[in-house]
């Protein structure tokens, strides 16, 4: 596999956007800043597979950039952290992987996320996000998270 990454680098990682973590945080946080004027936009931004069998093919790339929680209450400042989270974990495996490796294993991401959708129903990024951090814990296993002073 490793091989195989290297060949596909060598010939085609001068085309990897770099930063990727970057655009993904801030358009979560545009999204954020949507549904918090327009909380019914949720439903036109989920990943719903008999949406996208209608023609509604946006949700195939919409649903990379929804926020973790509601854009209202007390999940508001869960999400702003949250989004500080993903940058964190995000900037990290792409200075350790580089910007190729990086974007590959979202990419892969994003597609098994996709048709995890055809078998599960409707589905958010969650998916997505969360192996990040189980990425992040396996290279980086004495990075200590801290919530005020407790150790998370």
């Amino acid at each position: 596999m490793d091989r195989w990454l290297t060949r596909l680098e060598r010939r085609f990682g001068r085309y990897a956007p770099s930063n990727l973590t970057f655009w993904i945080v801030a358009l979560q946080g545009f999204t954020f800043a949507l549904l918090f004027v327009k909380p019914d936009a949720l439903q036109l931004l989920i990943l719903d597979p008999s949406a996208v069998a209608r023609g509604e093919a946006w949700r195939l790339v919409t649903f990379l950039f929804l926020p973790w929680g509601s854009a209202s209450g007390p999940w508001a400042i869960f999400t702003i952290f949250a989004l500080l989270f993903l940058y964190t974990i995000g900037t990290s495996l792409e200075a350790e992987w580089g910007s190729f490796r990086f974007d590959v294993y979202y990419l892969i991401g994003a597609v098994g996320t996709i048709l995890s959708s055809l078998l599960v129903g409707p589905v958010t990024n969650a998916y997505l996000n969360l192996p990040l951090l189980l990425a992040f814990a396996t290279i980086f296993p004495e990075y200590a998270i801290l919530l005020l002073i407790l150790p998370l």
